[in-house]
């Protein structure tokens, strides 16, 4: 368990900013559709992946396709405030 010191050092604007936008892309990007699937094939595995077909696995690969990553990490990278230095 988390100590309550631990609890008050986390950002909880940058967190709920972060959530606001990951949620808007994603209900942008995804049909009401893809959403439902989504979650019916994780209720039916109970989120364990090893128990998706093949066929449902290429489904989830092409929504999560749609959801262009690239483009979510850009609009969240101004709320890090920090790049890596390689």
């Amino acid at each position: 368990m988390l100590k309550l010191v631990a609890l008050r050092k986390v950002p909880w604007l940058l967190l709920f900013e972060a959530a606001r936008v990951t949620h808007g892309h994603v209900m942008e990007r995804t049909s009401p559709a893809d959403r439902r699937r989504v979650m019916a094939l994780v209720r039916r595995t109970k989120g364990n992946p090893l128990a998706l077909t093949a066929r449902e696995r290429s489904e989830l690969k092409a929504i999560a396709g749609k959801l262009q990553v690239g483009q979510l990490a850009g609009a969240l990278s101004p709320l890090g405030g920090r790049r890596l230095r390689r």
